[in-house]
């Protein structure tokens, strides 16, 4: 009989393969044969998932229904709003980035969000809101800081790669690259405790799924709009 921990590393080595993890557009910006406009909008486009990820958990920490499962949460959500101060906030970070591939604050606030761009925050606002907690979390924890630290080397290779920006400047990335490690270990003392009964792990499934095939139509959007291929 497997233990629940045992369904926990299945799902993660799902996670690893799926689609969404090694997109195509991933591998082809991983070359660094890239211009400095498809770079912004690579940073334009992401830059509307990051600004409202602290959102997300904001939406699902008082749906957790153990105080020590939220008192868990928090550790994640301390470091994705900067503990102390804004100025270390992960959108504040990202910022940073925009700033090193000279875009400013007005052009930040314009963006024309691509449909898979919007489609992917409006799926993850409507489930910590209002869907199943064991779903949003599914999403959230393994969905999303499993997923990243890999997806994220993607992006940085192709960064390194092209030189536009100093390594100062991609802090952001690097910084989610290990801590996102670390992350995904507190959310699986989380899921961990849930995954008993075949009814919630199929929950807790669904939502890490939804979460990775949206992740999927954005890096579709993405690659439409920076390689003007589908």
């Amino acid at each position: 009989m497997l233990l629940p921990v045992d369904h926990l590393t299945t799902l993660e080595e799902e996670i690893a393969t799926h689609h969404a993890v090694h997109h195509p557009f991933l591998r082809r910006f991983a070359s660094g044969a890239l211009s400095l406009d498809q770079v912004r909008t690579l940073g334009l486009q992401h830059y509307q998932l990051v600004k409202v990820f602290t959102t997300y958990m904001t939406n699902l920490l008082p749906r957790l229904p153990d105080p020590d499962a939220a008192q868990l949460f928090r550790t994640v959500f301390d470091d994705e709003f900067g503990q102390h101060t804004i100025f270390n906030s992960h959108p504040a970070m990202y910022r940073t980035f925009l700033k090193a591939l000279g875009l400013d604050d007005a052009e930040w606030g314009r963006v024309a969000l691509l449909p898979e761009t919007s489609a992917f925050i409006d799926f993850h606002l409507e489930l910590t809101r209002s869907g199943h907690f064991l779903a949003a979390l599914g999403a959230i924890g393994p969905g999303h800081e499993y997923s990243i630290p890999t997806m994220f080397t993607y992006l940085v290779e192709g960064l390194r790669a092209k030189g536009l920006v100093s390594e100062e400047a991609l802090a952001y990335f690097t910084l989610h690259i290990i801590e996102d490690k670390e992350h995904a270990k507190v959310f699986n003392q989380l899921i961990v405790r849930y995954m008993g009964d075949e009814e919630s792990r199929t929950v807790i499934r669904d939502g890490v799924l939804r979460s990775l095939n949206a992740r999927a139509r954005f890096w579709n959007g993405l690659q439409r709009a920076v390689f003007g291929t589908t």
